[in-house]
């Protein structure tokens, strides 16, 4: 089983655990295993009894701190977003706190997206359940519960939007016009298919895991493709076009 020590570089607030009453050390090694179950089996096939057994607690521990299997699974995801927030959206809040009158020009505009993929790269490294949150994630965009809710308000939007901005000011449009947010939406693809994706390229590129090396690698060919859009791409959309 994961250990508390395997999360000590992903700035995990200690009251996440500890703020909520009882035996933080019984919450946090549930809340591991619910991520390592729901991964595996999503939350309609994942039981109380498998989380138990991983967490090696008692199964009424389940509604003791969580209210129910539900419960966990909402924990589950705020803690895996409690870290994404800590170490991807500081790259996002530049973006975000730019007064929209002061236009990012195309290389500060590369720059940030830059920031915003090496942070989640970084993490990616770090993170060493990764697999089984990105089941997670992918299921719910596929079958969402009120853990996109959750997801979507408190990661989601934030770098979508900034992704939106960028390409606006590098494009010099509104980071509403429609073709700024299906792009920005493909940018997001251009790291998210990395954890979608893993197998893929684990078997392509001959790797057991992402490494820090392998996560420089896979920098550089993002970077690459995120030069060609906001630097020497030429059309500019006007507001509901599909050019």
């Amino acid at each position: 089983m994961t250990k508390a020590s395997d999360w000590d570089l992903l700035a995990v607030p200690a009251s996440f655990f500890t703020d909520k009453g009882g035996d933080p050390d019984a919450r946090q090694r549930l809340i591991m295993a619910g991520l390592e179950v729901f991964g595996a089996y999503n939350l309609e096939g994942a039981t109380t009894r498998q989380i138990a057994l991983k967490a090696q607690v008692n199964q009424a521990a389940i509604a003791y701190y969580f209210g129910g299997k539900e419960g966990l699974y909402m924990a589950v995801i705020e803690f895996a977003v409690g870290i994404i927030k800590a170490n991807v959206l500081p790259a996002v809040i530049a973006i975000r706190d730019r007064d929209p009158v002061n236009r990012f020009t195309r290389r500060e505009a590369l720059e940030l997206a830059q920031g915003i993929i090496r942070a989640f790269l970084g993490t990616l490294v770090r993170f060493p359940m990764a697999s089984s949150w990105s089941r997670i994630v992918m299921r719910e965009q596929m079958q969402p519960t009120k853990g996109f809710d959750y997801l979507y308000e408190n990661v989601i939007q934030h770098i979508h939007r900034a992704f939106a901005r960028l390409l606006a000011d590098a494009h010099e449009c509104d980071p509403e016009d429609p073709q700024m947010i299906l792009r920005a939406h493909s940018l997001v693809g251009q790291f998210i298919i990395f954890l979608a994706g893993r197998e893929t390229v684990r078997r392509r590129m001959h790797w057991q895991c992402y490494s820090a090396d392998e996560a420089r690698q896979i920098e550089t060919a993002v970077s690459a493709n995120l030069e060609a859009i906001f630097l020497y791409a030429t059309n500019t959309p006007g507001k509901g076009n599909n050019q």
